[in-house]
C-alpha cells in the first residue's frame, strides 16, 4: 500500500549521486540489495559494470566466520575486489557479531550490515534475521557491540515488523541510531508477508521521520518510475533493489539515470520517466505473453547475450564448471525474459551441463533471433 502523499515527503537533500554513510562516500542513490545465493562475486562484478557503486556480499554467518567454516569463508570473497563492498552479518549474540565484524574490517569490508530482515524459518528459528525485531533490548546490545568494535560504518537492514499487526520499524530504527548505527535499510514488508503482497512504503516514510541517519528504502522497486515514486513518497535517502535485478541488472542503470534526472530537475515526477512502460512480448506465439519494460527491450540482443556469456564464464571460473553452470541457470532464464521462443530455450537450458554447450546454444539462439524478420 504505497499511499503516502508525495508533497508531504520532500526528497533527501544533497548531491544527486554522492552521499555518506558515516565517513563512507557513496556515489549512487540506487543500491543492489544483499541476496542469498545471488550476490556472489560474479554477480557483483556484473552490477559494477552496469553502474553499481556500493555492493553487498551474501548474508554471512558470524559463527561460521569465527569458527573458520570453509563454506562461510567462501562467501567472503572480497579480496582484491574494487571497494566499496559491504558485508551482511547474520547472528544474535552481540559479542560474537562484534568479533566477526573485526574480522570483516581486517579483510577490507567497507561496512558491516546486520541482518534483521531475513524471514526464512531456518534463520528465525535460531533467533536471527527478522526474529531479532521481537527483542529491542537485544537489538540495542548488538548495535552497540558492533559500534564499539569497529571503525567502519555499522548499518542495519530490517523489515516493517515480525507480524502485520505489529509494526516496530520506526521504534527499532530509533534504538539503532541511539546505539551508533550509521544507516537503516528498511524492507517495507513484515516477516509474516515474506515476499508476498504489496510493500507499505508508508513505513519507510515513518522510519525516515524517526531518525536523522540515512534511510534506504526497499520493496517493490521494479522500474525507474518506482524508484522516483519511492523517493518522493517517503523522502528516503536511497533506494535498494533486490529480486528485480535478477536477470535484469540494466534496471540499476535505468533507475540511477532517472534518479539523476529527478535530482537535477530534468524530470519532476515518475510520470516523466522515459522508456518505463511495459510492453507485451510473445515468448512462444500465443501460448505465453510476458510484460517487459521498454528500456530492457532497447538493450541490444548482442549485448544481452554477451552479458549472459560473460556472467557464466565468471561463475565457472569462481565455482567450477558443473556448479557454475547449475547456479547460473536462475540468472539465465531471467536474462532471456521477453525474447521470442525463450520458453523453449529455457527448457533446453535445463539439460546443459558444460560451458561449451551453453556457449554453443546461446550463440545458435542469438543467430536464430537475429535472422527473424523484425516487426514492421
Amino acid at each position: 500500500m504505497n499511499s503516502t502523499k508525495c508533497e508531504d515527503n520532500p526528497p533527501a537533500v544533497g548531491s544527486p549521486e554522492r552521499w555518506f554513510i558515516r565517513h563512507l562516500e557513496i556515489h549512487k542513490r540506487v543500491l543492489p540489495a544483499p541476496m542469498c545465493n545471488i550476490t556472489d562475486r560474479p554477480f557483483r562484478e556484473i552490477l559494477r559494470r552496469l553502474g553499481a557503486h556500493l555492493v553487498y556480499t551474501q548474508m554471512i554467518s558470524a559463527e561460521g566466520l569465527i569458527r573458520g567454516d570453509k563454506g562461510t569463508w567462501s562467501l567472503l570473497d572480497i579480496e582484491g575486489e574494487a571497494p566499496p563492498v559491504g558485508v551482511q552479518l547474520l547472528g544474535s549474540i552481540p559479542e560474537r557479531l562484534a568479533e566477526a565484524a573485526k574480522i570483516l574490517e581486517g579483510k577490507g569490508a567497507a561496512l558491516v550490515d546486520v541482518n534483521m530482515g531475513c524471514p526464512a524459518r531456518k534463520v528465525t528459528s535460531n533467533d536471527c534475521g527478522s526474529a531479532l525485531m521481537r527483542n529491542p533490548g537485544l537489538v540495542a546490545r548488538i548495535v552497540r557491540a558492533l559500534r564499539d568494535a569497529v571503525s567502519i560504518p555499522v548499518t542495519v537492514k530490517m523489515r516493517a515488523g515480525w507480524e502485520d499487526g505489529c509494526i516496530v520499524a520506526p521504534e527499532l530504527a530509533r534504538i539503532c541510531e541511539s546505539e551508533g548505527a550509521d544507516a537503516i535499510a528498511i524492507h517495507a514488508r513484515s516477516r509474516q508477508q515474506a515476499y508476498k503482497g504489496p510493500a507499505n512504503w508508508d513505513i519507510i516514510a515513518a522510519v525516515k521521520a524517526s531518525v536523522r541517519i540515512p534511510v534506504i528504502g526497499n520493496g517493490d522497486v521494479t522500474s525507474p518510475s518506482d524508484a522516483i515514486r519511492m523517493i518522493r513518497q517517503t523522502g528516503c535517502d536511497a533506494v535498494m533493489i533486490g529480486r528485480g535485478l535478477i536477470g535484469n541488472p540494466w534496471l540499476l542503470e535505468a533507475c540511477e539515470k532517472a534518479m539523476r534526472d529527478y535530482y537535477e530537475g530534468r524530470i519532476h515526477d515518475e510520470s516523466e520517466v522515459p522508456d518505463d512502460s511495459l510492453v507485451e512480448c510473445e515468448e512462444d506465439g500465443l501460448r505465453r505473453v510476458v510484460k517487459v519494460p521498454l528500456y530492457l527491450l532497447n538493450v541490444r540482443l548482442e549485448d544481452r547475450i554477451t552479458l549472459v556469456l560473460e556472467h557464466t564464464r565468471m561463475m565457472v571460473a569462481a565455482k567450477g564448471e558443473r556448479r557454475g553452470i547449475l547456479e547460473m541457470r536462475k540468472h539465465t532464464v531471467q536474462y532471456l525474459r521477453g525474447l521470442h521462443a525463450a520458453r523453449a530455450f529455457r527448457e533446453r537450458l535445463m539439460h546443459i551441463e558444460t560451458l561449451a554447450e551453453l556457449e554453443s546454444a546461446l550463440n545458435e539462439y542469438a543467430a536464430w533471433l537475429a535472422s527473424r524478420p523484425r516487426p514492421a
